[in-house]
């Protein structure tokens, strides 16, 4: 099973939604959630992709039934997927239209001066060739690093029209269909376009071929109206074609030429439509001071056949291709996304963590409630999570379900170890002039606690890369992952500092998370660190700037 890009972005925004929690109270109630969903599950075969597949499935519904109608306006998937339809409509549309009117006014004849085919060949034939033969250079030189700096200036184009044009085109339309959302609505879809455009410095591998798709599809769509044009026009008129050379070209070589272009078709299509003969090439050469009274009719109108199996082979098959190795790359992409990154890493943690170590006490419900709950939970036992299609269709009644992963009976002991979780392994980096014992074993309780997480080793280090590098390797366990360094939120970021951190990722944990937990000094009796705290922001700033999406920061929370 394989996220798409929608699939991606809802779930990074509803674990964003998620991440807004700052109160222990509700920090409990999303991690008593999260374990309720797991064990709903089958998880005897279930991977870490079906499990993130499943709890997208079911948060989506709770979403949707919570917010209606509305709920379409917020969700940055269905936003990215809504507007990307639209625009690849309408750029098929307006490009289609505009190849269908170039050919037929270039294919304009009034019987005194015949179409030139030269000229013919090389707008509708040759310029699309180079240009696809120019972006599949483009492709091939983008794997080098030079030119992983950005993403160019088309696709910086195609994104700009994708993520603000397409918005206020669609804002008039259903102004002027009455369709238009309230206030509240335009502000949710300003949300979610917004969460898109901070997600492509993160995802911009993901954006990168649907992009190139689109540019694709406006040529493609170019190509067909030209040939449409051309057909209707040959069909309804009589158009004559002609060439004609200042240079020394004879006939000869211009059969040549077009012999050479014929090659892909010419086996399998009959000789009076692969291409003018020799002799219907000299039949149709134009000379000005001759005219074409002299020339013959069947000479003048055996170009067209050519003309359109040349727009085919070379404009519209090449991008056909090119779509389809577009879709095959993003199916690849999407397959290779790494869905362990920290924030993923951290869902799965809450899933496979017995409520109890949260110290979680619910209140209880009705009893018609109680009924609710145990229907929706053998309901959602039962999904094919192999399939996130079928596991939204066998969910129902979402919303009385959620409500009950806030307000279940009172979980014991003896309940939650009857849904037995294994807590995720971890090791801690701690600077060793700075935390002491004591003060280890306090923040191991604390991530213990906030995070789910089983410390099996806590690793004091000297913030020298090459000693560091030798001790990591020989204590941390295999099995630890996040690795959390200790840092507290008060010491800037300094380059020094982020570049410990990128080096120390790209070499003893390149097979590994790193979460930077930001805290207070170990002498303030309260470790937290306020959602709102400017040093906790100018952190995550520089962290996000490193564009290393398996570098997470988090903090210590009240």
């Amino acid at each position: 099973m394989t996220f798409t890009l929608t699939d991606i972005l809802d779930l990074d925004f509803l674990l964003a939604q998620d991440e807004q929690a700052d109160t222990p109270e509700h920090i409990r109630s999303v991690a008593a959630r999260d374990r309720d969903i797991f064990c709903q599950l089958d998880t005897a075969d279930m991977s870490d992709t079906d499990l993130l597949m499943s709890w997208l499935a079911y948060r989506k519904l709770v979403f949707f039934d919570q917010a209606g109608e509305k709920g379409q306006w917020q969700l940055p998937g269905k936003v990215f997927s809504l507007l990307y339809r639209w625009m690849a409509r309408g750029l098929a549309l307006v490009a289609g239209i505009i190849g269908m009117a170039m050919a037929y006014g270039f294919l304009a004849y009034h019987g005194v001066r015949p179409v030139n085919v030269t000229l013919f060949f090389v707008v509708f034939v040759l310029l699309p060739a180079v240009l696809f033969l120019f972006t599949l250079a483009g492709l091939v030189l983008r794997r080098s690093r030079l030119f992983r700096s950005g993403p160019g200036v088309f696709l910086t184009l195609i994104s700009g029209v994708l993520f603000r044009v397409i918005p206020g085109i669609l804002e008039r339309a259903m102004k002027f269909f009455g369709k238009m959302p309230d206030d509240a609505g335009k502000a949710r879809l300003e949300a979610a376009l917004y969460f898109i455009r901070t997600k492509k410095q993160a995802y911009g591998f993901l954006f990168f071929w649907p992009l190139v798709n689109l540019l694709s599809l406006c040529a493609l769509f170019f190509s067909f109206g030209a040939l449409g044009g051309t057909l209707f026009r040959v069909a309804v008129s009589d158009v004559a074609f002609g060439w004609q050379s200042t240079l020394v070209a004879t006939p000869s070589l211009v059969h040549d030429v077009v012999s050479l272009v014929a090659f892909p078709w010419a086996a399998w299509v009959p000789d009076h439509l692969s291409g003018p003969t020799l002799e219907q090439i000299e039949g149709s050469r134009i000379f000005l001071k001759q005219g074409i009274a002299s020339l013959a009719t069947e000479n003048l109108v055996s170009w067209w056949p050519f003309l359109c199996f040349a727009m085919v082979f070379y404009a519209i098959v090449p991008r056909l291709l090119l779509i389809l190795a577009g879709f095959y790359a993003q199916r690849s992409v999407l397959e290779q996304f790494d869905l362990h990154r920290p924030r993923f890493r951290r869902l799965l943690v809450r899933m496979k963590s017995p409520v109890m170590d949260i110290g979680f006490k619910e209140q209880p419900v009705n009893g018609s409630d109680q009924a609710s709950a145990r229907h929706n939970r053998q309901t959602f036992s039962s999904t094919d999570t192999k399939d996130a299609a079928q596991a939204q269709q066998n969910i129902k009644q979402p919303s009385r379900t959620a409500d009950t992963a806030q307000n279940t009976e009172t979980r014991t002991s003896k309940d939650v170890n009857a849904n037995v979780g294994v807590l995720t392994p971890a090791a801690v980096l701690v600077p060793a002039s700075i935390w002491n014992e004591t003060d280890q074993a306090r923040i191991q309780e604390l991530i213990r606690q906030q995070f789910l997480l089983d410390v099996l080793q806590v690793i004091p280090i000297d913030m020298d890369l090459e000693t560091d590098a030798d001790l990591l390797e020989k204590r941390i366990p295999p099995s630890a992952d996040p690795v959390i360094f200790l840092q507290e939120v008060w010491q800037p970021p300094i380059r020094g500092l982020l570049h410990y951190l990128v080096q120390l990722k790209q070499g003893v944990l390149a097979d590994k998370n790193l979460w930077v937990l930001l805290t207070r000094t170990p002498d303030d009796e309260d470790l937290a660190v306020a959602a709102d705290d400017t040093d906790f922001t100018v952190w995550q700033t520089c962290i996000a700037r490193l564009g290393r999406p398996d570098i997470l920061v988090e903090r210590i929370r009240p």
